[in-house]
């Protein structure tokens, strides 16, 4: 098996316009969303915004409900509403003011669309490979490449 081959042929899939979906803060949402690992990006405005993996992508999609679970929320908030006069910043223990929260809430269900795609091995090096094809992305997720 040509695992390059394999990775193109997931990367093909997972960015895929017809598997974008809107991101829905509901239990009917969750549901709907394999407990399998895979990988997942997030696209606003036909951009790919993050990329991520996860051991269980049901579980990672919980966590876009909540700010002190991902970073992908915790970058937007402060990039759309850092000049809002109760803006406080957050952290991965603290959320945003419950006005801050809500607008971001909004924004995520009108803005933003997610593809995930079931890998049961060699998650990390789909991820990195979209990543680094992807050069127009205007990653919120920023860090090194792993080793």
């Amino acid at each position: 098996m040509n695992i390059e081959k394999e990775l193109t042929k997931l990367e093909c899939k997972l960015l895929k316009k017809s598997n974008f979906i809107k991101i829905e803060f509901t239990k009917e949402w969750i549901l709907k969303i394999p407990s399998k690992p895979g990988v997942y990006v997030i696209s606003e405005k036909d951009k790919i915004i993050y990329v991520g993996e996860s051991g269980n992508l049901q579980g990672r999609m919980k966590d876009l409900f909540d700010t002190r679970h991902h970073s992908v929320r915790r970058t937007l908030g402060r990039n759309l509403f850092i000049s809002k006069t109760d803006f406080l910043d957050c952290s991965i223990k603290l959320k945003f003011p419950t006005s801050i929260e809500i607008l971001l809430n909004k924004y995520v269900m009108k803005n933003l669309l997610i593809a995930y795609q079931v890998v049961e091995f060699g998650r990390k090096e789909l991820e990195e490979k979209v990543e680094n094809s992807i050069d127009k992305i205007t990653k919120l997720n920023k860090r090194g490449k792993r080793k």
